[in-house]
């Protein structure tokens, strides 16, 4: 694959934010336009460190360029090359870590881990719940289109078949409800 390495800047300071893409440098600088527009609204969460920049001096007053372009194995390596480049324009660079995707994922399954061992009763509970009101719903009997019969708390999904996935998106929103 190929990835490249940017740079976006600010015509009207020195301030610049590293990054780094599969896309095109357009549909790139387009994307963060359209999430800080989300951001600014209130409408997200999610900021990256450019953003109160784009607030200051507008998001139409930042150009992108590329820096460099790799050809790399995944994602990983990619954030690798920005995370160098990021190092090198450190004095400027709005983003002052390092790429940090890899981690947040880590991060993210650790606090998950976390939160069911601090609430495995609870959870243990509610699926014994869900599970004792649907008892019967899971002995019974389903028939698919394919002519496959099959109990459904065993049951074969077959995606080709209408009725399955109807069956499948009514489980789904059952089991929403209920946590």
């Amino acid at each position: 694959m190929i990835g490249s390495v940017c740079r976006i800047v600010c015509s009207q300071s020195d301030i610049c934010y590293i990054g780094s893409t599969f896309k095109l440098l357009e549909q790139r600088m387009n994307g963060h336009r359209s999430q800080f527009k989300r951001w600014d609204e209130g409408k997200t969460n999610v900021a990256i460190a450019i953003y109160p920049y784009f607030q200051k001096y507008g998001p139409y007053e930042f150009k992108i360029t590329l820096i460099k372009q790799y050809e790399v194995v995944d994602r990983s390596q990619l954030f690798a090359y920005e995370a160098l480049w990021i190092n090198k324009f450190m004095k400027t660079c709005a983003n002052k870590g390092l790429s940090i995707s890899p981690l947040k994922k880590q991060k993210q399954r650790e606090t998950v881990k976390r939160f069911w061992e601090a609430n495995k009763e609870a959870l243990n509970g509610k699926c014994k719940q869900y599970n004792e009101i649907r008892k019967d719903r899971f002995v019974e009997k389903v028939t698919y289109e394919c002519g496959g019969r099959y109990q459904y708390r065993g049951r074969t999904y077959h995606f080709k078949s209408k009725s399955t996935s109807i069956g499948l998106k009514l489980s789904m929103k059952l089991k929403l409800q209920f946590f």
